[in-house]
């Protein structure tokens, strides 16, 4: 492995942990906080996806958009369904392991 791919994956690593973290942080003070936490990243990738990956709605998509609307309602409600987890005061490793085990 060369220097540059050693470091994106540290960065990788870093920036998970640090996530984690603060998602820690952020549900200890409201555990309730973790739905709106989820919108607001499935909003971010969902404009992100329209603007780079669409081309703004310019591009084929390569599967249909019945299939791919099942599979993000489908992510959708697994997240949240997980961060009801949090109002049972779980801490986020334990979460992580029992979530990384599914």
């Amino acid at each position: 492995m060369n220097a540059k791919a050693i470091y994106a994956v540290v960065m990788v690593l870093v920036g998970c942990g640090l996530n984690n973290v603060f998602l820690e942080y952020i549900i200890k003070l409201d555990p309730g906080a973790g739905h709106l936490i989820t919108f607001l990243q499935f909003l971010f990738i969902a404009i992100h996806g329209f603007v780079f990956t669409s081309k703004f709605g310019k591009m084929q998509p390569k599967i249909s958009r019945k299939n791919y609307m099942i599979l993000v309602v489908m992510f959708f409600i697994t997240s949240v369904v997980n961060n009801w987890a949090f109002d049972f005061n779980i801490p986020v490793p334990l979460h992580m392991i029992f979530r990384a085990g599914s």
